[in-house]
């Protein structure tokens, strides 16, 4: 594989990374055609949706889960402070601004990182303050976090 192959399989990768992001914007169901049917989300194990999420309908279920612990009326905003690619992996640097489902500001800082193979996202790795997320979208809707069951198990 020559380095300009690599270059131009990174680029490629981080533009369709880019599209992805361009679609949870505005909301477009065809986001679903970017992942492969045997696609990957892993999630922080301390969020009441933390696991593995296999397979491309676990993982538009997940995404589809998420949405309403936002309040629909707010746009969410998405600010990616840093994207780098190498090869079949995009990773992204961003901050996510929204009003939570109770009309709470929401501001958490994420790390995506994606895998890429033939032109669909394969894997996605998720990485947040999950304390703050689990204060500010999970809690409010009673959504524990399955550390919470640890520690009154332990007290037990």
């Amino acid at each position: 594989m020559t380095e300009s192959h690599c270059d131009r399989e990174s680029e490629a990768n981080r533009v369709l990374v880019e599209r992805y992001f361009e679609m949870v914007t505005s909301g477009d169901p065809e986001i679903a055609t970017l992942f492969s049917d045997d696609a990957i989300w892993v999630t922080p194990q301390s969020s009441p949706m933390g696991r593995r999420h296999e397979g491309k309908e676990a993982v538009l279920a997940l995404m589809g889960g998420g949405v309403g612990l936002y309040d629909a009326e707010t746009p969410m905003e998405i600010q990616r402070e840093a994207v780098a690619a190498a090869g079949e992996h995009v990773f992204v640097e961003m901050t996510i601004n929204a009003r939570t489902g109770q009309g709470e500001p929401y501001r958490n800082q994420y790390v995506f990182v994606f895998r890429i193979r033939a032109n669909r996202i394969v894997e996605v790795h998720e990485h947040l303050d999950t304390l703050y997320a689990q204060r500010k979208l999970f809690d409010p809707v009673g959504q524990k976090s399955p550390l919470d069951s640890a520690v009154v198990s332990a007290a037990d």
